[in-house]
């Protein structure tokens, strides 16, 4: 259990290495203040579109032989929630956190690499968690860079922090490199 959370959380993170929210990371680090609504809303999206898209495939899907169609089946139950979800938040917050690609690819980044409901939950949390931990680090970068005075004219701040990622992401699939490995050797 632990070693799922750690696994989509850090060595195999869902923005880092399947590049899952990569560009919405890049566009959030702007003010990390405001997302505590948006956080709220994708935890919520997120949680109960895998519970209910694993029990509709387990319950429906698997015993008609139709698994195929598990990610259309997704889509409906993930839609539903985030389109309800939104509404409330429209209606009562008078915000918009409407975002589709990055909630609805961890739902499916669950669906695929779980083998039961807790791993399901367990991974959908952590690869959340995973994209909302790197925005600190990249507000920081952000701020970094504004101090050194790098203009717009000099280079983009998008482009800088996304060379900033790549970085991050060598440095953390380096321990993958089997030379690096003690057991790979015997």
């Amino acid at each position: 259990m632990i070693f799922t959370v750690l696994h989509y959380f850090l060595f195999s993170s869902a923005v880092l290495i399947y590049g899952i929210g990569l560009n919405n990371a890049t566009i959030f680090c702007d003010s990390i203040s405001e997302l505590k609504l948006y956080f709220v809303k994708s935890v919520f999206t997120v949680l109960i579109s895998t519970v209910l898209s694993w029990i509709i495939i387990q319950q429906f899907l698997i015993p008609f032989r139709i698994v195929e169609l598990y990610p259309l089946a997704a889509l409906l139950v993930f839609m539903t929630i985030s389109v309800f979800l939104e509404t409330m938040i429209r209606i009562t917050m008078r915000t918009v956190t409407s975002d589709f690609c990055f909630s609805f690819l961890i739902v499916l980044l669950a669906l695929n690499e779980s083998v039961n409901i807790l791993d399901t939950i367990l991974i959908s949390l952590s690869s959340l968690l995973s994209f909302f931990c790197l925005l600190p680090l990249l507000y920081a970068v952000k701020k970094k860079i504004s101090i050194l005075g790098i203009s717009e004219r000099h280079a983009n701040k998008k482009s800088l922090l996304l060379i900033v990622l790549a970085v991050i992401i060598i440095i953390i699939s380096a321990g993958n490199v089997s030379w690096l490995n003690p057991g790979v050797i015997k």
